[in-house]
């Protein structure tokens, strides 16, 4: 992926004024609740970076929101893409997340069908590990001080404990979201840096949805809130 450009002494594009050009903002959700904290909060910014910041929603899963977002990459042109959304908690391995909290994706992989036994491969030749851009990763840490997590980024919700946990083994990723791999694929292939910036709304498995249900519209504000952290 093309790399975060830089200014003297590294100063990454994300600190504003510093640069020859502000960058523009395309940030993005599955779908357009996901994005009303944010809507709400940008009255609140100046008029100079609300004309630079574009929210759209995409579609969700990983065939709507792959033409959702090449269709506004073309548009807006943006220097700058990133994913806001909600995303589940595979079980096992200790972490420093949780439910409630908010990560940055560092990796996405995509994740066939989990089933017992080898029931389906990707192509070898099928594009199948994307990466957050590293110099956006480290600008968006350092800013908001969260933690980065691998994403597994399946065709359709893990449903079943046996299933979570066969799908963590098998990505060696800590979160599920349907969108991220998609989003990132159509952002690398533009040539523009992306990241992810999700909220944990739910354990992955068969209580998921209903974790789900309760817990996204604050995932996902939280997840705008980071965002905004950084606009401002």
């Amino acid at each position: 992926m093309q790399r975060h450009r830089t200014g003297k002494k590294g100063q990454n594009r994300l600190d504003h004024g510093r640069g020859p050009r502000p960058p523009r903002w395309l940030i993005l959700s599955a779908w357009e609740p996901e994005l009303a904290f944010l809507k709400g909060a940008m009255a609140g910014l100046p008029a100079s970076l609300r004309r630079r910041v574009t929210l759209a929603s995409v579609g969700v899963g990983l065939v709507e929101s792959a033409i959702g977002t090449t269709l506004l990459v073309a548009q807006h042109r943006p220097n700058i893409l990133l994913l806001v959304g909600t995303a589940g908690l595979y079980p096992g391995k200790t972490t420093t997340i949780a439910l409630d909290q908010v990560a940055i994706a560092a990796k996405m992989v995509l994740l066939p069908e989990v089933l017992p036994g080898k029931h389906v491969f990707l192509p070898a030749i099928l594009p199948d590990r994307m990466r957050s851009d590293p110099a956006l990763v480290q600008a968006l840490r350092r800013k908001t001080h969260l933690p980065a997590a691998d994403i597994a980024c399946p065709l359709g919700i893990t449903a079943t404990k046996k299933a979570a946990g066969a799908a963590a083994k098998l990505s060696g990723c800590r979160l599920e979201n349907l969108e991220a791999f998609a989003v990132a694929r159509a952002a690398a292939v533009a040539k523009v840096p992306f990241a992810a910036v999700l909220g944990i709304a739910n354990h992955v498995g068969p209580a998921g949805h209903a974790q789900w249900k309760k817990h996204a519209q604050a995932a996902a504000a939280a997840a705008c809130q980071a965002v905004l952290a950084v606009l401002e």
